[in-house]
């Protein structure tokens, strides 16, 4: 009897663990490839900056493997990676908790349908790095590291960067704090009395922060020319 009892729970055991290794990896399949597609985009637009080599090849190929992927069905549309809309404006990397994304910029409508398919996007099209202050908006994925998941693990003090054709700006994090979603567009992402030494990174919130929007600061630190 307790042999049986034993393997019994050795059983439940086995089958608890294998349950959870098919919904963090099996059950977001498509997520992570999602990830690993646009985090390519992002390489391929830090390479051809830096000059080590002609990534226009690789951007087509990418965009080749999106067309038939299908991320998401809504009001009968197929939401697929090719109908993103805008530009890459920037790279935001943040090395502490392995965030590498490309963030899209363009019209309102185009920033607000990139923002739709996941994709991560400067708050508003006025924005200029360098002139104005800058926020960035991005969803938070159940999934570890697709969109701002990670961005709750991030300590004051830690570094940041977004790169792009004017350089890298490298901004150190100076608060992290939640606010109501109205709140963050009034004092924050519409409020051009704030420096342009000052950046935002906003997602939703998780937790005791549930109903508001967490948001790193970060100031400028050095700006670098490529």
């Amino acid at each position: 009897m307790n042999r049986l009892k034993r393997f019994m729970q050795w059983l439940w055991s086995v089958s608890l663990i294998l349950i959870g290794i098919y919904f963090l990896f099996f059950s977001n399949r498509e997520a992570f490839q999602r990830q690993e597609i646009e985090q390519s985009l992002a390489d391929s637009y830090l390479e051809e900056l830096y000059g080590e080599k002609d990534s226009s090849a690789e951007l087509e190929k990418n965009e080749e493997e999106w067309e038939d992927n299908v991320w998401y069905v809504r009001d009968g549309i197929h939401y697929t990676p090719d109908y993103a809309k805008g530009f890459l404006e920037c790279v935001l990397e943040i090395p502490s908790v392995k965030i590498r994304r490309g963030v899209y910029s363009g019209t309102w409508e185009e920033i607000q349908h990139n923002l739709d398919i996941w994709m991560v996007t400067a708050a508003r099209p006025d924005y200029e790095l360098g002139k104005t202050h800058y926020c960035i908006y991005g969803h938070n994925h159940t999934v570890q590291n697709l969109s701002f998941n990670r961005l709750k693990d991030v300590k004051k003090g830690e570094l940041f960067k977004l790169t792009c054709e004017k350089g890298i700006f490298t901004y150190k994090v100076s608060e992290i704090f939640a606010l109501w979603r109205e709140e963050v567009t009034e004092k924050l992402v519409d409020n051009f009395n704030l420096s342009a030494n000052e950046c935002y990174i906003i997602t939703c919130g998780r937790g005791e922060n549930r109903y508001k929007d967490l948001v790193v600061k970060g100031i400028l630190q050095s700006k670098k020319e490529i």
